[in-house]
């Protein structure tokens, strides 16, 4: 069986032959997790479509020094484009919609405020959320072999983001009460502004005016299902309709 090589994101441009020192984060990842050493193989990727094959040519004090051997030009994005709208929940759960939307092959994801968001908005705790949803996304890349880096946008007010409008995109949010399912949206559909609620859902006002801003109402099922559930089933769904599942 062929042996995986372990990925690493660095926000540089690269070069043939060209030698790199990895930062600390980076450097602890190889040689603590990873417990890679010296002459050992791993990717690379920058947030393009291309993966730079490199070899680990000195461990020194902690410090990493590698060499890019060389490059392939490698897209496993799914022809459709989805930007995620996610009323911001708890930790854990938030974390988990994240990083599997992000494997699932989300393109764009805006945390939302909406009444039962129930989370804090001061700038510093959104600032520190998203510093960390970023590293949550990159982590996920990793994983899933996405040499593109899906963003992370600032957290918006539920009108706000709704109101946004490009006219190539279908607008969809999740709500039970829906009769209509995502096998009755007509096809040829390339763009999807996707919107999921919290457990709580949307209050009244905010739902007659997502619907105002040409929202889809569609429902996942008969049965109610917790936000990181939503998020995941409907991404799923899209992708087979739609995408590359």
């Amino acid at each position: 069986m062929k042996k995986r090589i372990p990925r690493v994101y660095i926000d540089k441009h690269f070069k043939i032959n060209e030698t790199i020192i990895l930062d600390s984060s980076n450097t602890h990842y190889i040689i603590k997790v990873l417990r890679m050493n010296s002459q050992d193989i791993l990717e690379i990727f920058n947030n393009t479509n291309y993966i730079f094959l490199s070899k680990i040519i000195s461990i020194r004090k902690n410090i990493a020094t590698i060499l890019i051997l060389d490059k392939e030009k490698k897209n496993i994005e799914s022809p459709l484009f989805i930007h995620l709208g996610l009323v911001i929940s708890k930790n854990k759960k938030m974390n988990f919609a994240i990083q599997k939307s992000v494997e699932l092959g989300v393109n764009i994801i805006t945390p939302i405020f909406s009444r039962y968001s129930n989370v804090s908005k001061s700038k510093k705790n959104i600032l520190k959320k998203n510093i960390y949803w970023k590293n949550v996304i990159i982590s996920a890349c990793q994983q899933c072999k996405r040499n593109i880096i899906p963003q992370i946008n600032n957290a918006e007010e539920i009108d706000i983001w709704c109101e946004q409008s490009n006219k190539k995109e279908i607008k969809i949010v999740l709500d039970p009460k829906s009769t209509k399912n995502i096998n009755q949206i007509y096809k040829n559909v390339n763009c999807v502004r996707l919107l999921v609620g919290s457990e709580g859902g949307f209050s009244l006002l905010e739902m007659e005016k997502i619907i105002q801003y040409k929202f889809i109402p569609i429902k996942l099922g008969p049965r109610i299902l917790r936000t990181e559930t939503a998020a995941i089933a409907a991404i799923t769904a899209l992708q087979i309709k739609f995408g590359d599942l």
